[in-house]
């Protein structure tokens, strides 16, 4: 019995033994479930090594040497980690070679940056290192082991280094290579040449299924993030056009969740007409749109502007954030009026998904108002979005010198981008087509086309009005001219022909108009920002605007903030007529609009509508007020602003300083020097550079104390104190080179060495 039991020992420690050489033999694309009793800092430490084992003495050739350069590569660009699925109930350790997705970069920010989402730490220390990773790489391509030549290739890809895209596709397909470096070898592939990636990615694109099917036998969630990965990547090499058609035309094919990453990958794609998406979404509704897991992409990426500023308010932060982001991807004058507002009051997180949305309107001004926010977090946004454009060298030079090191290194990391960009030639803009010029008919002339535009919806026979419409339509010039002079007239006349049929084919503009007075919001909206478009390049027709007018009771809320761009230049009376109607408006936003409208052009007999938005409850509005009042009314509403100066909100003083300031008050200066010595920094920050933007040499010595305060303030005084003195007064010591203490210091030393001559013979030009 004892023999008995020892054989059959024996044989369970054979079995034992055959299974151990089994496990440590898988290879680098299996993974195990970390047991729950050892503890996650053991398994995450790299295990030791075994000693190998020695060669049989009959073997007649011995192992080819390696290099050892290429081994010093080796053990530098190795690693695993322990991962933690969403969908498992401990950690995981996954022989990856250490490739996992950062879900803390979103798709949209990653495309929209070209931003990484695969992570490799030993990778990332060996790039973050001083000196040039370039050979250490190089030596790791020629390793045997496909991981470490996967992560090689990545880190040159990264690194700015030519790859052979080739190379990356064939570690694509190899079956060695694990599923979370095919997904870093996907995304590296994107970021070569789109020349020579574009065929390759198609090519790998239409093999996909074969290499997801394997992955969802062993990870399901590995499989998702390699399958949106293919996504990504292809969006990333197709033209724009092309790339929204793909991604259209497959959208209602994919899953939910990849369904979203289609969401944020069209999200760069503005069209004002309805798709397949937009369709499909209009069928759900929110609550439905939630269950499926896609309401933030729809924020982002499809719904309307009506439904992104009702969830601005919403008491969830992840949809106040991503209406914010969905208001960038829209572009129109209500949604930039919105996040101005946002931008001003809302949670940081929040404001920082406004400078994101800011990044995606192209044309605005915000940049250098964005780049003093009181908050670290925005102020890095902006380091990050800002566009690399010569115009916004004022922004990147207050950037590199903020006092927050996050911000700094943001900005000083981007800058050879902006030097290798400065140096392109400029593009060539293509030219506005010139519109085409109406003549200027006589009253006779304008009588007799009045009179056919008459007999081709009145006339008694049918031959007549055909003779008519006939002779319309021959001479469209003539009728634009006509209707033009007779504008104000025509709005309330009757004919459906005119407004329906002759006069959409004579001009676009009638077209839109069509529509905008259609009475269906969507409608409305989307033609109102096509004359918002044209009547930057032109004016529009008198009668357009007459019509306009004459339908401004059917306008919502969220179209009127549009209406009011439509006629922002425009000084004709059928525009003034739109901005006494918006000065009581509910709204706002449109309430500014006007106000902005009478500070640039002012009206006769609104002083006292206007002098209701300085007791408006909403800061904007009676910023605007101010502005405005200013304009049309300005030395008898002196009391008014001196009233404002105790104002709640600090913009709304800075606003009555800058009007007192205008009619020659002291008073204004007065406060905005007393403002210098705040306990808050941003209200110390504004005070100076509204003192900086008065050019005047009186405020040299207020602007000289204020250089012993904080960082921006200090940049503040000497962007005040550079444009005040002549260039060729300025000390001597002062130069790009030189640190902000040391140019402060200098100013200082200047200023003392001449307190003895009179300011006016210090400011004098020389020659």
């Amino acid at each position: 019995m004892f023999v008995h039991y020892l054989r059959n020992h024996s044989i369970h420690a054979a079995l034992l033994a055959a299974i151990v050489t089994m496990a440590l033999a898988t290879g680098p694309g299996c993974r195990s479930v970390v047991d729950g009793s050892r503890d996650l800092t053991e398994l995450a430490s790299t295990p030791p090594k075994e000693k190998p084992e020695k060669p049989p003495r009959s073997s007649a050739k011995l192992p080819a040497e390696t290099d050892p350069a290429v081994e010093a590569a080796e053990v530098v660009l190795a690693a695993s980690v322990v991962q933690t699925s969403e969908t498992a109930l401990r950690p995981q350790h996954v022989q990856s070679r250490g490739w996992y997705l950062d879900h803390g970069v979103p798709v949209y920010q990653a495309v929209a940056q070209r931003s990484t989402r695969w992570r490799h730490s030993a990778l990332e220390s060996l790039l973050d290192q001083p000196e040039s990773p370039q050979a250490t790489l190089e030596n790791g391509t020629k390793s045997n082991n496909p991981e470490i030549a996967a992560t090689a290739l990545i880190g040159l890809v990264r690194g700015g280094y030519a790859v052979e895209s080739r190379r990356l596709a064939e570690l694509i397909e190899d079956p060695e290579v694990a599923f979370t470096t095919k997904a870093a070898l996907l995304e590296a592939l994107a970021m070569t040449s789109p020349k020579q990636a574009k065929p390759i990615v198609e090519k790998l694109f239409q093999e996909k299924e074969a290499i997801i099917g394997v992955a969802e036998a062993t990870d399901e969630v590995v499989a998702l993030a390699l399958e949106q990965q293919f996504w990504i990547s292809l969006a990333m090499v197709l033209p724009v056009d092309q790339q929204a058609s793909v991604l259209i035309d497959n959208f209602s094919q994919v899953a939910p969740p990849l369904q979203g990453t289609l969401l944020d990958l069209l999200m760069f794609h503005r069209s004002t007409e309805p798709d397949a998406i937009t369709e499909h979404f209009d069928q759900l509704s929110p609550q439905a749109i939630r269950r499926l897991g896609l309401w933030e992409p729809y924020l982002r990426s499809v719904a309307s502007l009506e439904t992104l500023i009702a969830q601005t308010r919403s008491p969830e932060f992840a949809s106040r954030a991503n209406a914010t982001i969905g208001l960038g991807r829209d572009g129109s004058a209500a949604a930039q009026a919105m996040l101005k507002e946002i931008t001003d009051k809302d949670p940081t997180l929040v404001q920082v998904a406004a400078v994101f949305a800011w990044s995606l309107i192209p044309g605005h001004e915000e940049w250098s108002r964005l780049s003093e926010a009181s908050s670290w977090r925005v102020r890095l946004a902006v380091a990050e979005l800002v566009p690399l454009q010569s115009k916004y060298q004022a922004v990147f030079a207050r950037l590199k010198e903020d006092n927050s090191r996050q911000v700094r290194e943001a900005m000083i990391q981007r800058s050879p981008e902006l030097v290798a960009q400065q140096k392109r030639s400029p593009e060539v803009l293509p030219r506005a087509a010139k519109p085409k010029e109406i003549p200027t008919l006589s009253a006779e002339e304008v009588v007799a086309i009045l009179d056919l535009i008459e007999k081709a919806e009145h006339a008694s026979g049918e031959t007549e009005r055909t003779d008519a419409r006939r002779a319309l339509l021959l001479k469209p010039e003539a009728v634009l001219a006509a209707v033009d002079q007779a504008a104000e007239p025509l709005v309330s006349y009757n004919n459906p022909y005119l407004f329906d049929v002759l006069l959409p084919q004579c001009d676009p503009a009638y077209r839109h108009l069509q529509e905008a007075t259609s009475g269906d919001p969507k409608l409305t909206l989307s033609a109102l920002r096509k004359l918002e478009q044209q009547s930057r390049q032109a004016d529009l027709p008198e009668l357009v605007v007459w019509r306009l007018q004459s339908h401004v009771e059917q306008f919502t809320p969220m179209t009127w903030p549009v209406l009011m761009e439509v006629i922002r230049s425009d000084q004709r009376e059928a525009a003034q007529q739109i901005v006494r109607r918006a000065l009581a408006h509910d709204n706002p936003q449109v309430r500014i609009a006007a106000y902005r409208y009478i500070a640039d052009f002012p009206l006769e007999d609104v002083s006292s509508q206007v002098q209701d938005g300085l007791r408006h409850e909403m800061p904007n509005v009676r910023v605007a007020a101010i502005e405005a009042l200013a304009s049309v009314n300005g030395p008898a509403s002196i009391d008014d602003f001196v009233g404002r100066l105790t104002d709640s909100d600090i913009d709304v003083q800075m606003a009555a300083c800058r009007a007192l300031d205008a009619q020659g008050d002291p008073r204004g200066l007065d406060h905005l020097s007393r403002m210098t010595y705040s306990s808050s920094k941003s209200i110390r920050l504004k005070a100076v550079q509204a003192i900086a933007s008065r050019k005047q040499a009186g405020d040299i010595p207020l602007l000289i104390r204020v250089m012993d305060d904080e960082t921006a303030i200090r940049s503040a005084a000497l962007d005040g104190l550079s444009s005040i003195v002549p260039k060729d007064q300025w000390p001597g010591a002062i130069s790009d080179a030189i640190s902000l203490e040391a140019k402060c210091a200098a100013w200082k030393n200047w200023f003392d060495r001449q307190a003895g001559q009179s300011q006016r013979e210090i400011l004098s030009p020389s020659g």
